[in-house]
């Protein structure tokens, strides 16, 4: 999309009917030239003559160097080979250089984490669906009385650490958005405590909206007084 011209053309195109449809009034060209203190020579002056070369110039190509800069951030090497390395775990299929990989990034006892993937190759009943997820993994692992998660200590920490990896920020500015709501100066006395669970209530409204109102009540009756703060 860089190097193309005739993706730019018809985004340009696109939004200049847009704006007609809806009757908004396209800005005239803003023509700028570089500053002094950057090019002080007149003969590379660079001047936007039309509104389509300034808005390649001054969004198209700075929002595309933005999205450019942030994939090379996001998804540099060493996080595609961490991702790489998961991925053989689930499939139980790792070498020496995934072992390495993943002891330093999740701070694993390798000779463990060897032991552990080796008793997994000789059990029967592992996840055997075609697409091997970390979700259907951690719910193997953790099935009740079955002990996994005790058992394959390092694989289960290996993989919570792994899908509570953020894609993007948003998640985390937006707690420490809620924070700020939640923390005020009248509640500056708060415990860590309560301050947890109306974070949690909070953030994921969307659980906190599916639960069961009479289900909680029936079980706030029948406990006592001091055991009637509930894990929701």
């Amino acid at each position: 999309m860089r190097n193309t011209e005739s993706n730019f053309d018809n985004i340009y195109k696109k939004v200049i009917k847009l704006c007609e449809d809806n009757q908004i009034v396209i800005p005239p060209v803003k023509k700028r030239k570089v500053s002094s203190k950057v090019d002080c020579f007149s003969s590379t002056q660079n001047f936007m003559d039309t509104k389509e070369e300034e808005m390649r110039i001054t969004v198209y190509n700075v929002t595309l160097d933005q999205m450019i800069n942030g994939i090379d951030l996001r998804f540099s090497q060493e996080t595609l080979n961490m991702i790489k390395s998961i991925a053989n775990v689930l499939e139980l299929n790792v070498d020496d250089n995934d072992i390495t990989i993943l002891t330093k990034t999740f701070h694993l006892e390798a000779e463990m984490l060897k032991s552990e993937i080796s008793l997994l190759q000789h059990t029967d009943n592992v996840p055997k669906s075609t697409i091997k997820n970390c979700d259907t993994w951690i719910k193997w692992l953790t099935e009740f009385n079955s002990g996994r998660e005790t058992i394959f200590n390092n694989i289960f920490k290996m993989l919570k650490i792994f899908i509570t990896i953020p894609v993007t920020s948003c998640s985390c500015e937006r707690a420490f958005s809620k924070l700020s709501l939640i923390k005020t100066k009248l509640r500056s006395t708060m415990h860590q405590d309560r301050l947890d669970g109306l974070l949690t209530m909070s953030i994921e409204q969307k659980l906190a909206y599916n639960l069961n109102i009479d289900d909680i009540i029936e079980q706030f009756k029948i406990l006592s007084p001091s055991e009637r703060r509930m894990v929701l």
